[in-house]
């Protein structure tokens, strides 16, 4: 015998029902607001508290169809609360769908017969280690997932089908749930090929469902999860430490002194219309000096600092800004040619301002990866190697921990860039790379420290200019004016000018 459909009701997890004792008016508290509802008779007092406890079948709460028809009007007032369920049978419920944020709203549909149905490719399917989660950043609901029934189904759905073609009653209403929470999507019509709109749309062509997913979980507005600095861990304090300590012999760097930056920096407006040129470096390689102005005045550690609220966790201050204080980075020196330096790779320490030797054989595969990524006809003379600590960020922000990097990251690789050029070393980004690679060489786990960037350092190269048209527009001969502030200025701090 086919089991029957059940539809069941429940309230989100963090709904609950208060019921004040000398009006009899109710409130609904939820994540997003605050429903306040008149008096209601006893039984729909009853079903509105059995809904926080669990999906509910109403004709087995409320037995006058007319209560029924009351709640139901009731419910209306708060869809953003309630999540609709499916079953079959008492003791089998199959799928819910969950709103996540106050806009949702969800109305079953009935799939249209000889209309080719599939999985939306947004879709992702993932597991809380209980039950399937099935999400798209298209939707403002998740499909949770309970029973075999309903991943047998999904699984039928890889490629357009009609809908009679791949489930039965009482299978088609759980198709009918995934459709209208936009999990699964139906064809434009029915004559073949099958077309559909997510595929046609020349918006969602610019993006790639992984993107688009990564975009709406670490923003607000599309999904239900903890967002900004909540704290995941509670009190404890971070779970790395604000410096990676040394274990290897270390080189000092040169310092530069305040005066001589003073005396002797462009002007930042001749620093930022710098044209970057033809990405070629010349046979004078930079030198410790250099490197050791360029790192001590973008990366050192400033002030080593605690914050009121959280006396355990250690923070710091350093030249570029990073969200809460946290700096996850670390920076690799990968040294093909630098005066005062062996080649090798090494580890930058900002609080001693040092390098660390690492390893002398592996700077050739991560400098053969950076003239490829860079578009340089060889090897660079130096190599920064920007990697993140990420659970320097996640131990406080919830959600956007990652995204966070990727902001900070670009404030760091722009400081680099800029101060590269006012000391007169020629930089190109080298972004791309390859971190399993990476964490090769460098002896990390990619999991915990991963790279994200990289920056190829050398000295200036006279022959300049690129091969690329141009055609002025505003400001077009300001470029080359900054050149030739820069060209003395770097003569000046060389004791030429």
């Amino acid at each position: 015998m086919r089991a029957a459909r059940l539809e069941l009701w429940s309230f989100r997890e963090d709904v609950h029902v208060e019921t004040d004792q000398d009006t009899g008016r109710l409130t609904l508290h939820g994540r997003w607001d605050d429903v306040r509802l008149p008096p209601q008779c006893p039984a729909i007092r009853e079903a509105l508290r059995r809904m926080t406890l669990g999906p509910i079948r109403l004709e087995n709460v409320l037995a006058d169809p007319a209560d029924r028809a009351a709640l139901a009007r009731l419910l209306e007032c708060c869809p953003a609360m309630v999540v609709r369920s499916m079953g079959f049978g008492p003791d089998e419920l199959v799928l819910s769908v969950v709103p996540l944020t106050p806009q949702a709203r969800f109305l079953p549909v009935e799939p249209a017969p000889g209309r080719p149905v599939r999985l939306s490719r947004f879709a992702t399917l993932t597991t809380d280690g209980s039950s399937y989660r099935l999400e798209s950043p298209l939707s403002l609901h998740r499909v949770v997932l309970h029973g075999p029934r309903a991943v047998w189904l999904l699984s039928a759905l890889g490629a357009p089908v009609p809908p009679e073609e791949v489930a039965a009653p009482p299978l088609t209403d759980l198709l009918g749930y995934l459709l209208a929470a936009g999990m699964v999507v139906a064809a434009e019509d029915t004559e073949p090929p099958a077309r559909f709109a997510e595929d046609e749309d020349p918006v969602l062509a610019s993006w790639s469902p992984l993107e688009l997913m990564f975009h709406t979980r670490t923003t607000l507005g599309r999904h239900d999860g903890d967002y900004g600095a909540t704290y995941p861990g509670g009190d404890r304090e971070p779970d790395e430490p604000v410096v990676v300590p040394a274990a290897g012999p270390v080189v000092a760097l040169p310092r530069p002194r305040w005066a001589q930056v003073l005396a002797h920096d462009p002007p930042l407006s001749a620093v930022l219309e710098a044209r970057p040129g033809e990405p070629r470096f010349p046979a004078a390689p930079p030198t410790a000096r250099d490197l050791g102005e360029l790192l001590y005045r973008t990366a050192r550690v400033r002030t080593l600092n605690r914050p009121a609220d959280r006396p355990r966790a250690e923070l710091s201050e350093r030249p570029y800004p990073s969200s809460g204080g946290c700096y996850p980075f670390e920076l690799y020196v990968v040294v093909h040619r630098c005066a005062g330096l062996a080649r090798g790779v090494y580890h930058y320490d900002p609080l001693g301002h040092r390098l660390e030797l690492l390893t002398t054989a592996g700077p050739a595969e991560l400098l053969d990866a950076a003239a490829i990524a860079a578009n340089l006809p060889g090897p660079p003379p130096l190599l920064i190697v920007v990697t993140a600590r990420f659970r320097r960020l996640s131990w406080k922000y919830g959600g956007l921990g990652y995204v966070l990097a990727l902001k900070d990251l670009g404030l760091l690789v722009r400081s680099l860039s800029l101060v590269a050029t006012a000391i007169g070393l020629r930089s190109r980004p080298a972004d791309g790379g390859d971190i399993e690679c990476a964490a090769r060489v460098l002896g990390t786990d990619w999991r915990a420290e991963s790279s994200l960037s990289a920056l190829a350092v050398g000295m200036p190269d006279e022959r300049g200019g690129d091969r690329c048209e141009r055609r002025p527009r505003n400001g077009a001969d300001w470029p080359a004016r900054a050149a030739a502030r820069l060209a003395r200025a770097w003569r000046a701090r060389s004791g030429l000018g």
